[in-house]
């Protein structure tokens, strides 16, 4: 599994909105484990890359 980067600006700020809708959520709601779920997404963002797509496009080409 190759570490480039693979998401777009676009995609990044997408990642960023909802981390920090999940955290609110989690917040607001006194669910601090919710919040936790924001760090996956935080990481993505921060990272600029997504296993999952580099998943998926290795998946195609063969």
């Amino acid at each position: 599994m190759k570490f480039e980067y693979n998401l777009s600006m676009a995609e990044i700020i997408v990642s960023y909105l909802l981390m920090m809708a999940v955290i609110v959520i989690g917040i607001s709601t006194g669910q601090s484990w919710i919040a936790v779920l924001g760090l996956p997404l935080f990481l993505r963002g921060l990272l600029g890359w997504c296993p999952l797509k580099t998943f998926l496009r290795g998946q195609s080409t063969t």
